[in-house]
């Protein structure tokens, strides 16, 4: 017998259980559909909490890895090597580096005051903070040399917000999926059940339902969160092709280097220090985004450098936006594959030189790169995959989904993903995510 809900949510990764609590402080009944296991306990959280990965930070990058299903990791550059799905109770968010950033790139999807509005509560939905980081030294002597550095541009080096809570002795509470709605009075309203949905069964304008392999599922309205990929995936194999399904895919071409930071950055040694999260957003003519943090690596240090103590160590990310244009896209074929043809220009290519070149001054200006860890591009289509079911403000064939989420030609089918993301954005996606997940959920409920 079809089962009743007032919202089905297919996807329990953040964005999923943002929109799920949003939809239950205003007193809906939620069902959350998830096809993949849980890899942490509790389900849901975040796999990075786990006590080996607090005494061997290093290991956590490689294990974390070990759940990303890659698309095809043997393809050429434009194609994607490093395009990848997650399939867990909790998505992305019980494996993802928790940085938050606020977007650097907003659209008319909301008024300024909204926008500003929608991050605060994404924040507090994630428990984002940086009121710690004024403690490490690190942060404060590298952000003042790096104010120097980078005076000429405008820009600035200041705390990086991250999604989590530090304890007393200054480890970090990583923020996982189901801590969106531990602690809240929304748990109570929502349901997350293991369920593969093969189909969204649609009748002209409306969504009837969803067909799983245990049988078909009713629900008022439906809400697809599966990611950049999934999404427009379950669209497609679902007969739901508009035009722009897929199409102006942009990602974050990611550049990682570890720096052994000279003496005078650091406490003495055999000191312990809060771990630093600087950025420097993109601003006056810099369009990419530099993080400088001490987090995960995925080096094999070698040589004299083999060890070196943690106090002297950062990592340097470089995260280049990637221009949104109609030719760069996902393909979703009907046997079930997904390629990807995405050639980067001139434009794309002048960031990841220009953003490389900083790195290697930042290293030169703090300290020295660890023997075996120099600069490395991660595999392309690895990090922050945005626009493959990006949102417009006409249905002209430009966009998946209207300024509300909902999909063109639909009444109650509505997307919470990265994918609808419409602008280059150079800064990590989640936070804006998230707050276009509790716009979505707004939208429904009124």
């Amino acid at each position: 017998m079809p089962e009743n809900h007032d919202v089905v949510i297919v996807g329990s990764g953040p964005l999923g259980l943002a929109a799920a609590r949003r939809l239950a402080e205003k007193g809906a009944q939620v069902l959350v559909l998830e096809q993949g296991n849980a890899i942490s306990d509790p389900p849901g959280s975040h796999f990075r909490n786990a006590e080996r990965f607090a005494n061997d930070r290093d290991s956590y990058l490689p294990a974390a890895t070990g759940f990303l299903e890659f698309i095809d990791d043997t393809v050429p550059r434009d194609a994607l090597p490093g395009a990848a799905v997650t399939r867990t109770v909790g998505g992305q968010g019980v494996i993802w580096t928790n940085l938050c950033p606020r977007g650097d790139a907003p659209w008319p999807a909301m008024s300024d005051e909204a926008w500003s509005e929608r991050y605060g509560q994404a924040e507090g939905y994630l428990h984002v903070q940086a009121d710690r980081l004024d403690r490490s030294i690190r942060q404060q002597r590298i952000g003042d040399a790096l104010n120097g550095l980078v005076e000429s541009s405008g820009r600035q080096a200041t705390p990086l917000p991250v999604a989590g809570r530090y304890d007393q002795d200054g480890l970090l509470h990583f923020t996982g999926s189901i801590d969106i709605l531990n602690g809240s009075s929304a748990g109570g309203k929502v349901t997350i059940r293991n369920a593969r949905v093969n189909r969204i069964i649609t009748e002209g304008h409306n969504v009837t339902g969803l067909e799983t392999e245990s049988g078909s599922i009713e629900a008022p309205q439906v809400i697809i969160a599966g990611g950049a990929i999934a999404t427009p995936q379950l669209l497609h194999r679902s007969g739901i092709r508009p035009k722009a399904l897929g199409r102006y895919l942009s990602y974050h071409p990611l550049a990682i280097c570890q720096i052994v930071v000279a003496p005078e950055f650091c406490r003495e040694s055999g000191v312990s220090d809060f771990e630093p999260r600087i950025q420097l957003r993109p601003g006056g003519g810099v369009e990419w985004y530099t993080i400088v943090l001490h987090d995960v690596s995925p080096f094999m240090p070698s040589g004299n450098d083999a060890r070196v103590e943690g106090n002297r160590l950062v990592e340097i990310q470089s995260i280049c936006p990637v221009d949104n244009e109609e030719h760069k896209r996902a393909i979703f074929h009907d046997d079930a594959r997904v390629t990807f043809d995405v050639p980067l220009s001139q434009a794309d290519l002048g960031r990841m030189a220009g953003a490389e070149k900083e790195a290697r001054n930042i290293a030169d200006l703090i300290g020295r790169i660890r023997e075996g860890c120099d600069v490395t591009w991660m595999p392309f289509g690895f990090a922050h995959m945005t626009g493959t079911t990006r949102m417009s403000a006409e249905d002209d064939g430009t966009g998946v989904a209207d300024y509300r989420g909902r999909v063109w030609g639909y009444d109650n089918l509505h997307l919470a993903t990265n994918g609808l993301i419409p602008t280059r954005m150079a800064v990590n996606p989640t936070l804006t995510g998230v707050s276009l997940a509790i716009h979505v959920a707004d939208g429904i409920a009124g």
